[in-house]
């Protein structure tokens, strides 16, 4: 893991980025990236694109209707989950971006809106839903929600803003931009939270997970919560970052830049 190794020793040589192309953007927070480190980006019509890990175009998804897609997970290359939160919709796609299931989850009599979801490990779908505060569990094949987990005394109902939801080496990272991260088991227990607040997204590579704050990118260190940062250019105002071998992948409002680990 070139890239890996290099930053873990930054005390002793800091890798440096080369700069290498730019692609327009549709959204900074719709990313992902799957484990063959192929990356999942909306262009400025709202299309899927996949591209390589030289940041190069491989295919493109464009829906046959539009909405807002709000949340795109995609380390399973072969169930690649883009979530609608307009409609309400998860739709799943194959490894040729073709898809494979659509559901409306008010077909399902799904009680509430759901303003977060993401795969887990059981092939069932992780829901935030914002109306009743709850992290629910949804099992499509039964067509019913399995677990479901409170909240009201986890969020502060005023102030919540959850952008995004995360099932990693299994556990569930629930990322609210007020108020930091909150953790929780692969059975939906609250276990602890995490104070770091105002990040827009959140990645996750080795035992860290990653963030860009302040000009840095940050990586906060899963059981040791030991931090280690690097300065990204100054030239640009970046909102999130996707983290590959070779390659760092900076995100702005509207557009992606690729850059080359030295």
């Amino acid at each position: 893991m070139a890239a890996g190794n290099a930053f873990a020793q930054q005390e002793e040589v800091t890798p440096q980025l080369v700069y290498s192309h730019s692609i327009p953007l549709g959204s900074p927070t719709s990313i992902s990236q799957d484990r063959n480190g192929h990356l999942y980006v909306l262009d400025p019509m709202r299309n899927l694109l996949r591209l390589d890990p030289l940041g190069q175009p491989l295919d493109t998804f464009s829906p046959p209707t539009r909405g807002r897609i709000s949340n795109i997970e995609a380390w399973n290359p072969m169930k690649i989950l883009l979530f609608y939160e307009d409609r309400q919709t998860l739709l799943l796609l194959d490894r040729f971006l073709r898809p494979i299931s659509s559901t409306d989850l008010r077909d399902i009599n799904y009680e509430g809106i759901a303003r977060a979801a993401t795969l887990s490990s059981d092939d069932s779908f992780w829901l935030f839903d914002e109306t009743n505060l709850t992290l629910s569990k949804l099992d499509l094949r039964l067509r019913k929600v399995t677990v479901e987990t409170p909240l009201n005394l986890i969020l502060d109902r005023e102030r919540f803003d959850v952008r995004q939801l995360r099932e990693y080496q299994n556990m569930l990272y629930l990322l609210d931009f007020n108020n930091g991260i909150y953790v929780f088991d692969n059975l939906g227990n609250y276990k602890k939270s995490i104070p770091l607040k105002g990040l827009a997204s959140i990645g996750f590579r080795g035992n860290e997970l990653y963030f860009v704050q302040d000009g840095q990118l940050i990586f906060y260190d899963l059981y040791s919560s030991e931090k280690r940062s690097m300065a990204l250019p100054e030239k640009t105002q970046y909102i999130t970052a996707l983290v590959g071998e070779n390659q760092l992948y900076l995100f702005t409002k509207d557009k992606a830049d690729i850059y080359l680990w030295q």
